[in-house]
């Protein structure tokens, strides 16, 4: 008896021994958000007691909330009333901050809050444990710091019944991971996006475990060194009892923290619009963006986003800013520039248009250019181009008539003489004494002039056409007095072709000032001499579908490049020119083989450490070495220093000695060692009472923790 003693007394000092220099990690830390609920906001919580219900969610994550979706947000359907989901709309406010809500029935408010779950390592089976069959992690706080909402009691003792807690992190496999579970209310557990565990609605504790190194997700296991999603939901919502005890040696990590230094936070919890702003009302101010790194010698507040609040575009003839005195949009009327200087007259304002001008250089004799407010008029030689460019003839241009013209070359007042032209020159021809006195002295009347044909007089008309075929050429008799009487008249905008006499359409007529504007004159189909000014929208489009086109009324066409928008935070949009707009994955890279970059649906790009399997996870550590780029770089194995009991199979001691912590457990321990499996299985029977902690020996166990147990042997020694 006395040897068992002493022998008892060196397993419990080794046993110290052995914690004191084990190198494991002995905590395990889940850190996630917790959103305190109150029923008179969410009648989903205190409502009548229930039953454990599977199928309430579906069997996937929501990849951008990262929160499970109900399977239906109908009131009436079995499964949400057996599991007591009696506003299925408020469903998505148990893992979502809703903070701004009013304090009515049914509004959604909740409180938001951090949380940390420490997970202490069990040594004798290897895994991390959290019990906690009191779990009230927000007593008075959340709505509960104010006194009136303390009004839910368990055995007349005050707790905070009515929250939901959610941790979204990642792991890498090891391959001998396990997970379980005991509680109530909801549980949902998925791994890799899918629900591994469902324990849905109010029920009393009720358990779930997963072994990792059989699950099969889609017809695929796990596979080892590859780092998954591990996403932890549960929520109390009844004030019957709080319960909770986690058992699992999954290897979890955040994989990413915001400039808070909160898991998977959005900067809220350190950063508001109250912080960031600058006293402007007409900007909106924003908080960074999650992922924005604080600099050395800056504040949160350096990094604040102060957007220029945009007022709706009403029309071209209006402006809708925002009041610096009010912050709200008001609408003033915009002023049409003076267009003088261009030889034009405003018209009005078309909402649609813009600024529409009157062309004031449209006489007949005009040009149609402007110079300095000066329009121009038709030149001789305008004229001359205009008509029929005989180089015997002057031009000119009469206001009521056009272009006209007259003979170069003007005859004397001496019958005998006739006046010539030849190229532009003028000449005289002197008639013979037949040709010039033929007997018309006295007969000729003022528009006729001497004429002689075989010595036989023969007046002819004296020539007064002045090339415009738009006008009628009159001489009077009497006082040979010589009219040019228009042909035709023209109206609106058509202008008499000098050369044809008819009526054309004269664009030029219509130019409104506006280069965003087309204006053309058309002719009436009822009455040729009508033109019609006719104004459009101008068209700048092109065939290029990443342009956006627009048209300024002083500068006309330009355009600007497509925005083309993202598809959550892992698809980007770019645009094709021939296609529009298109979507691509978002390219996350990093910059060393030991740092993982990767898009997260409800993150963006994230960074993190790379995590290692071990070749023997039960006996080393994985550790990643970085290389000379950052594809070269590789994982190795390294041994626990000193390795846990469990790798050293030829050892007399089992794992379970780690776990003793009291004699009675020594004693069992020393009972293993010297009876065996049955002589424990005696021990147990008969002292069980005074050693909880052994009801379970992974001595003894085949397979305690997803592997094999070498000690296991069901012979006495």
């Amino acid at each position: 008896m006395k040897k068992t003693l002493l022998f008892i007394l060196f397993l419990i000092k080794y046993i110290i021994l052995i914690k004191a220099d084990n190198s494991q990690q002995t905590l395990l830390q889940l850190e996630g958000f917790i959103y305190d609920q109150f029923p008179l906001y969410n009648d989903n919580f205190e409502p009548a007691i229930g039953s454990l219900t599977p199928g309430m969610v579906l069997p996937n994550i929501n990849s951008t909330t990262r929160v499970p979706d109900l399977v239906s947000l109908l009131q009436y359907t079995t499964v949400n009333q057996n599991g007591r989901m009696n506003s299925p709309n408020l469903y998505q406010y148990f893992y979502q901050s809703n903070t701004g809500a009013p304090k009515t029935t049914n509004s959604g408010l909740n409180v938001p809050m951090t949380i940390k779950l420490n997970l202490t390592l069990d040594p004798t089976r290897g895994v991390y444990v959290y019990d906690n069959q009191y779990f009230f992690p927000i007593d008075y706080q959340g709505f509960d710091v104010d006194p009136s909402y303390r009004v839910y009691n368990n055995d007349t003792q005050y707790h905070n019944f009515h929250f939901c807690l959610k941790i979204n992190s990642k792991f890498t496999f090891q391959g001998i991971e396990v997970f379980n579970f005991i509680g109530d209310d909801d549980v949902w557990v998925f791994i890799n996006d899918y629900l591994v565990i469902d324990l849905g609605g109010l029920h009393t504790a009720a358990s779930k475990s997963v072994d990792l190194t059989t699950l099969t997700i889609n017809g695929q296991k796990l596979v080892k060194g590859t780092t998954y999603n591990f996403d932890f939901f549960y929520c109390e919502r009844h004030t019957t009892a709080s319960t909770i005890r986690v058992e699992t040696n999954i290897q979890t990590f955040c994989p990413f923290y915001d400039y808070c230094n909160v898991c998977r936070g959005d900067g809220s919890t350190c950063c508001s619009a109250t912080l960031c702003d600058d006293n402007n009302i007409c900007t909106s101010d924003i908080c960074p963006p999650a992922d924005t790194v604080i600099q050395p010698g800056f504040t949160i507040k350096d990094y604040c986003q102060h957007i220029p609040k945009t007022c709706a575009v009403i029309d071209k003839c209006s402006n809708n800013t925002c009041s610096m005195s009010t912050g709200q949009c008001v609408q003033q009327t915009i002023p049409c520039p003076s267009k003088a200087g261009q030889c034009m007259t405003l018209d009005k304002c078309d909402a649609t248009q813009g600024c529409l001008y009157t062309q004031a250089c449209t006489g007949i004799c005009n040009t149609g250019v402007c110079n300095s407010g000066t329009c121009e008029v038709k030149s001789n030689s305008t004229c001359a181009s205009e008509l029929d460019n005989d180089k015997c003839k002057i031009y000119s241009c009469d206001p009521v008539k056009g272009c006209v013209s007259e003979p170069l070359c003007k005859q004397g007042s001496n019958p005998c003489i006739v006046a010539t032209c030849s190229n532009g020159v003028c000449g005289t021809n002197t008639l013979s004494a037949s040709e010039c006195d033929c007997g018309c002295e006295g007969k000729l009347n003022a528009c006729e002039k001497n004429n002689c044909v075989n010595g036989q007089c023969s007046p002819l008309r004296i020539d007064i056409d002045d090339g415009n075929a738009c006008t009628i050429d009159v001489c009077n008799n009497s006082t040979g007095a010589v009219t040019h009487d228009p042909v035709t008249t023209c109206t609106g905008c058509n202008v008499c072709n000098p050369k044809s006499g008819t009526c054309s359409p004269t664009d030029s007529l219509c130019q409104d000032g506006n280069l965003c504007t087309d204006n053309k004159c058309v002719a009436d189909p009822s009455n040729s001499n009508l033109g019609t000014c006719q104004s459009s929208v101008k068209s700048c489009n092109t065939t290029n579908k990443c342009l956006i086109w627009s048209c300024n009324s002083e500068t006309g066409c330009y355009s600007t490049n497509k925005v083309c928008p993202d598809s959550g935070k892992c698809q980007v949009g770019y645009c094709d020119p021939d296609q529009g707009c298109l979507l691509k994955n978002r390219t996350c890279s990093s910059t060393a083989y030991c740092l993982v970059s990767e898009c997260d649906e409800s993150l963006g790009c994230i960074t993190y450490d790379r995590r290692c399997a071990a070749d023997n996870a039960k006996c080393q550590k994985g550790v990643c070495v970085n290389g000379t780029t950052p594809t070269n770089g590789k994982c190795e194995s390294i041994n626990y220093d000193p390795q846990p009991f469990v790798c050293k199979t030829a050892a007399v001691v089992s794992t379970a000695v780690v776990a003793g912590v009291v004699v009675a457990g020594a004693v069992a321990l020393g009972a293993a060692i010297f009876a065996g499996k049955k002589g424990y299985d005696y021990w147990k029977d008969s002292q069980a009472n005074t050693m909880t902690a052994s009801n379970s020996n992974p001595l003894y166990e085949a397979n305690p923790n997803g592997g094999e147990n070498p000690l296991f042997n069901d012979t006495p020694n």
